[in-house]
């Protein structure tokens, strides 16, 4: 049954997609591959800092910022995983709108047989991805 809780998810999810598109196309994509998200007023990454190696999120302020720019290779560079949650986040905009047309509870989605499984496989995307920036980081240093 849809109620009042499941119209504001949808709401909700499509202010946030399109608000984080909307910044991603304000912001100016660095060119050293991270960094982008300091634009925010945000500080430099920590774990960059003290280990002078990519954090797992390092990059995907910028890959959003240079995928909204179609700029796919660039975004697929700075950070792998980040171009797979832009594109999730393109999703999520006539998804949200669906769901608000047809009175979907956004549950159907989430307690759906294959959530789960698409949430572990993301996390492994993730580290896999981070795994991969490392190896470049470390062959574009010899």
């Amino acid at each position: 049954m849809y109620n009042r809780a499941d119209k504001s998810v949808a709401v909700a999810l499509l202010a946030a997609a399109c608000s984080v598109l909307s910044v991603a196309l304000w912001l100016k994509p660095a060119a050293s591959g991270y960094g982008t998200h300091t634009q925010l007023g945000l500080p430099p990454c920590a774990f960059l800092l003290v280990t002078h190696l990519p954090c797992p999120s390092c990059g995907l302020t910028t890959c959003f910022a240079y995928a909204v720019r179609l700029q796919f290779w660039k975004a697929f560079l700075a950070n792998p995983f980040g171009l797979f949650a832009f594109f999730g986040t393109v999703a999520a905009i006539p998804t949200a709108i669906f769901l608000l047309w047809r009175r979907i509870s956004f549950r159907r989605i989430t307690e759906g047989p294959y959530f789960t499984k698409v949430v572990y496989a993301a996390t492994a995307f993730y580290f896999a991805s981070w795994i991969f920036r490392l190896t470049l980081m470390h062959f574009a240093s010899h």
